[in-house]
């Protein structure tokens, strides 16, 4: 997505980077042939630079192929109708008619936008998100001066898609620390629809306790307002399977309370890469939206 708007270096080294940009964190993950690393330090939004330099002392990325993703609260979102211009001509109109909805100042911001896919024709919303210049520059010159050539910036909301490998249309439950819960429906790999719920910050960390209080049962009518819309607005055939992606000890109180709650299968989702990245899902979609790009 993003990464249209910087030029790239290109690279014949088969190592690749999936970096991941949070609002207290970065995380790095290399895969370089059989040997794989992932790390994550704490950071502050205006100090990623000096983290991800000592990131690269414990691990040489330069000369890779690099996946960026910006997580949750490291960009912002909007949701505005299609404007009514020829298709090159989208971003640029949007650029100019979204710039006020955003908090970044405008002389600041990077624009891109995408679109849920659908059956229904009249769905014509576009998805437009923004990024702080200021926060994504020094990134980037960082990697290009290492040789590193981007292969892609994007969103958690989007490559998380790439985690669900079903041609049928599935919901995802994903959360991550610190994070809202992201409901995902998600369609052959494509992104169908997504939102995030509130006062799921700490779902890693909350208990039987928690979920006997009701939490599960609000999260469910959450994801069943979702499966409704995307049924009845979007016009899927069917919803197969409710995955759910949480790193909770209480995992299976977890699965067993939202199997009560529906009649579809309520499973675990079972990320399917390197045992090392499993605890760092959005650097596993990192790597297969990298391995998408590069066919």
């Amino acid at each position: 997505m993003l990464s249209q708007l910087f030029g790239r270096k290109k690279t014949s080294s088969n190592r690749q980077l999936s970096l991941v940009l949070q609002p207290n964190s970065v995380t790095v993950g290399v895969i370089n042939g059989e040997q794989y690393f992932v790390k994550q330090l704490p950071s502050k939004i205006e100090d990623y630079v000096t983290t991800i330099k000592t990131l690269a002392q414990e691990v040489d990325f330069s000369n890779s192929h690099c996946q960026i993703v910006l997580a949750h609260g490291v960009y912002q979102g909007v949701q505005v109708d299609n404007p009514n211009v020829p298709e090159g001509e989208v971003l640029q109109a949007l650029a100019w008619s979204a710039k006020s909805l955003f908090t970044i100042k405008p002389d600041n911001q990077i624009i891109d936008y995408y679109q849920h896919y659908s059956n229904n024709p009249s769905m014509n919303k576009l998805h437009v998100i923004a990024c702080d210049k200021a926060m994504i520059s020094p990134v980037v010159n960082y990697l290009h001066d290492n040789e590193v050539e981007i292969a892609g910036i994007t969103v958690e909301d989007v490559v998380v898609s790439q985690l669900v490998n079903s041609s049928d249309a599935n919901v995802l439950v994903f959360h991550v620390p610190g994070s809202q819960v992201l409901i995902a429906v998600i369609e052959d790999g494509k992104l169908c629809f997504s939102r995030r719920i509130q006062g799921y910050d700490n779902f890693h960390q909350m208990s039987e306790v928690d979920f006997s209080s009701g939490m599960l049962t609000n999260l469910g009518l959450e994801v069943q307002r979702s499966i409704d819309f995307a049924l009845g607005q979007l016009r899927l055939d069917s919803i197969n399977t409710i995955f759910i992606a949480v790193q909770n000890f209480d995992f299976d109180a977890i699965l067993s309370n939202m199997q009560e709650l529906f009649d579809l299968p309520v499973k675990q989702l079972t990320i399917d890469t390197e045992e090392d990245f499993r605890r760092f899902p959005i650097n596993a979609a990192g790597f297969a939206e990298l391995k998408s790009s590069e066919g």
